[in-house]
């Protein structure tokens, strides 16, 4: 028996080794870039595009079954128009496991990737064609679906990269180059890691130019860590239009599945007319919950800093900001579209709203605020001129409303503030000018613009105040005097001659 069996395995051996030398003959002699017309040929049949095979294609056989090609480009259908191109590529497969059905791949390599993706005005894109399935025959039979193939990547590595998106409905265009793409194992349920960028990747959104670092790993809940720059963006460009009407949806729900750290720079912002520079943050996003904290930035000629939390669980968000040294005037044009303060100064805030509409978040605003400014002016309002009619005593009791071209100059203003429901109480204003003081208390419902307050004006050195009541929408204010009432105190006061001589220096007669 021992005979038979050492000449099956000679046998077996002889044949394998005519098998290993027909391989090696046939790979020694096989030329795959005779058949590049044929490849280019049936691109075209199968696609309608054009594919050019401008290097040279290689074929490894073993011990993995493997190719490389360069110089590839593919046009858009119908086009002589670039879609995607290459440099060089290469990719194999393990041979064993290819029999089985499994496609296990060793690293891909691209080099030198570009792709030009672009949006119709119609809403398809320039590669819908290859995503469209062919339709079947009419009479054919449908063949039997055959178990689907599995694949395993061991990783995919791209240098040099380029994406150049475009939308011709709107305008828009995004680009990204220099781009560096490194993956870990790529399969069914594996979990790995995917980065952008170990050297950094550059991007550009519209007119906005971005660098940085980006780093995804693949587990159960993907996590995310970044390191961006950005030149300037308007996020207002992004906006919906109607997302400052009070009606206007809040959702934070998108936090629930985020989980990212890292940190960002942008060297100028736009956001809800808000204009900042230099902005700095740390963001980290976990559970439902975002923090931006710490971050800072330069605004309107000051500093800000502080922390912003997002809540997607409760659609909450709370701050805590400190403005110092910043202009209030175009500060709240910008923000609030009111034109009723000037100034400069500090201002502390710490404040939470929630609710599903930006008007909801209004509403139930609550918190604290703080200002101190100086050398500026409340516009609307010219409280010299209303103690010159206090000083004439005529009239009676009357209203009339603000007009902006008004104005009660300061030296220094201060106020607190307690906010409930969206209403911020004060009892504590104290503006100062050489020759006024106003105090003053009462309320700002910020959640439905409007205004009831009670301002008390007296001049330097006496005791007689004016009082006056102001009411109504902020961008249509009234304001009331009762002249009559600060006439009798007048008459009545001993220090009457003394407010007269000083009304007399304040107004100039």
């Amino acid at each position: 028996m021992k005979k038979p069996v050492k000449y099956l395995w000679l046998a077996l051996g002889g044949i394998a080794a005519l098998l290993a030398a027909g391989i090696l003959v046939f790979a020694l002699t096989f030329d795959p870039n005779r058949y590049k017309d044929d490849i280019q040929r049936m691109a075209m049949e199968r696609t309608g595009r054009t594919l050019r095979l401008q290097g040279e294609l290689k074929l490894v056989f073993f011990p993995s079954l493997g190719a490389g090609v360069g110089g590839v480009t593919l046009s858009e259908r119908g086009s002589q128009r670039e879609f995607i191109s290459l440099q060089s590529a290469r990719a194999s497969v393990k041979l064993m496991p290819l029999l089985r059905g499994q496609v296990i791949v060793d690293t891909v390599r691209l080099s030198g990737f570009r792709a030009q993706l672009v949006k119709n005005k119609d809403g398809s894109y320039n590669f819908s064609d290859l995503l469209e399935g062919k339709a079947e025959k009419p009479g054919s039979k449908r063949k039997e679906q055959s178990a689907p193939v599995s694949f395993d990547i061991a990783g995919v590595d791209i240098d040099r990269a380029a994406v150049a998106y475009r939308d011709t409905g709107t305008g828009q265009e995004i680009s990204l180059s220099d781009l560096q793409l490194h993956t870990g194992r790529i399969a069914g349920n594996a979990q790995g890691k995917i980065e952008f960028a170990d050297l950094d990747f550059t991007a550009r959104l519209d007119e906005s130019s971005i660098k940085g670092k980006l780093a995804m790993a693949r587990t159960a809940q993907p996590s995310y860590r970044f390191d961006l720059d950005i030149d300037r963006i308007n996020l207002d460009h992004y906006l919906a239009a109607g997302e400052n009407k009070p009606d206007a949806a809040v959702d934070l729900s998108g936090l629930k599945g985020l989980n990212a750290q890292g940190q960002l720079q942008i060297g100028a912002l736009q956001v809800q007319g808000l204009k900042l520079s230099r902005l700095k943050a740390q963001l980290k996003a976990a559970g439902g919950r975002a923090e931006i904290s710490p971050h800072s930035a330069s605004l309107y000629g000051g500093e800000l800093s502080g922390a912003l939390s997002l809540d997607g669980n409760a659609n909450r968000i709370a701050l805590k900001e400190t403005l110092s040294n910043v202009s209030i005037g175009p500060l709240l044009r910008d923000v609030a579209h009111q034109d009723r303060l000037e100034g400069k100064g500090n201002v502390a805030l710490e404040l939470a709203a929630a609710g599903a509409t930006a008007g909801a978040m209004k509403r139930s605003l609550s918190g604290a605020a703080k200002v101190r400014l100086r050398d500026g002016a409340i516009k609307g309002i010219d409280i010299a001129g209303l103690l010159r009619k206090a000083r004439a005593a005529a009239g009676k009791q009357s209203g009339q409303a603000a007009d902006s071209r008004e104005r009660t100059d300061f030296s220094e203003l201060s106020a607190s503030f307690s906010i409930k429901n969206g209403v911020a109480h004060n009892e504590d204003l104290d503006v100062k000018s050489p020759l006024l003081r106003i105090g003053g208390s009462g309320d700002i419902d910020i959640g439905r613009s409007a205004i009831n307050y009670v301002v008390k004006a007296s001049v330097v050195g006496t005791t007689t105040t004016v009082p006056v009541k102001l009411a109504g929408p902020l961008d249509a204010m009234k304001y009331e005097v009762d002249y009559r009432a600060v006439a009798g105190d007048l008459v009545k006061s001993k220090v009457g001659d003394k407010v007269r001589d000083r009304l007399k220096g304040l107004l100039g007669r």
